[in-house]
């Protein structure tokens, strides 16, 4: 039987979203786990035009199901060279919400909640907050480079000769911007940081293409090979409760690959953990404050997991 991705995850038309990572408590087994999830996923399903889509880390995949599990699935490990660190906040569950209609959100946000209350703890809970341009809170266009049409298939979902076919490898990460110091730069500036123009969305080449550009770093092939992913991600913006309390917004990283290893060479070149060891001079305005990889199911693989009816 041909396998399918979870619906939504490649219907661009959902801007706003909620996006929840959880931790299984130790004690709680899986047929209770499996249960809360089908009641959201049938609970989703009775919404027109709500997605709820679910992803496992490594561990909790191996607890819902030992008999399998794909071969590149590992969990988040912390990268650190010099005053640049990725941190690991590796998670058991990733609850992606997302839907054109605002008000579907809420009430699917507080079912989660009640479901979910006494299986896990929540140690992420983020609302999306994507324009009409997908323009990130530093004002440049998020998702230019995305594959297009079908090449987003090739892009975001493991092949059909591999365990897991029509899933994804996912990785999250939460991106504090530094917006006071970076919107102090001329405009100039702020596009050899991020390797375009910021009105028209232009790629810089040849000579005005900085090499520590996040374009410059994040465009990699390996024996020829692009390192193409699919990213989803939101822009994000907590509110100021406190003078005492910084504001924290930026950005959401959330993608999907064909395999791991997509992922782990941006990472490294951003990190300037390669032979060139020239780092992302983006993360001077932007330091990453959580990361975990995910293994997203297909549809079918999801179905027969959690053995819904």
């Amino acid at each position: 039987m041909k396998q399918i991705a979870q619906a939504g995850l490649f219907d661009e038309s959902s801007r706003h979203a909620r996006f929840s990572e959880l931790l299984v408590r130790n004690d709680t087994n899986s047929e209770t786990i499996k249960s809360a999830l089908t009641q959201l996923l049938n609970y989703a399903d009775s919404v027109e035009g709500l997605y709820l889509q679910l992803a496992f880390g490594s561990g909790c995949w191996d607890t819902l199901n030992p008999s399998w599990r794909p071969k590149d699935l590992v969990p988040f490990s912390d990268l650190s060279a010099g005053d640049l660190n990725m941190p690991s906040s590796q998670g058991d569950i990733l609850i992606w919400l997302h839907s054109a209609d605002s008000e579907l959100i809420p009430q699917a946000l507080v079912m989660i909640y009640q479901s979910l209350e006494a299986v896990a703890d929540i140690q992420l809970d983020l609302e999306g907050i994507k324009n009409k341009e997908s323009r990130d809170l530093i004002g440049f266009v998020d998702g230019t480079a995305n594959p297009k049409d079908d090449q987003r298939i090739a892009a975001a979902l493991i092949s059909t000769e591999e365990l897991g076919a029509g899933g994804s490898y996912v990785i999250s990460q939460r991106w504090q911007h530094d917006l006071a110091a970076f919107n102090q730069l001329s405009i100039n500036a702020q596009e050899k940081v991020v390797g375009r123009t910021k009105v028209d969305d232009i790629e810089l080449e040849g000579a005005d293409m900085p090499e520590d550009s996040h374009v410059s770093r994040t465009d990699a092939k390996v024996d020829g090979k692009a390192m193409k992913i699919y990213r989803r991600s939101s822009p994000y913006m907590s509110s100021q409760l406190e003078k005492k309390i910084k504001p924290d917004h930026g950005l959401y990283f959330f993608a999907f690959a064909s395999e791991m290893q997509r992922f782990s060479v941006q990472l490294e070149r951003m990190m300037g953990l390669t032979s060139d060891g020239v780092s992302d001079k983006l993360m001077k305005y932007s330091a990453a404050k959580t990361g975990s990889y995910w293994f997203m199911p297909s549809k079918i693989d999801l179905t027969n997991v959690l053995k819904i009816n």
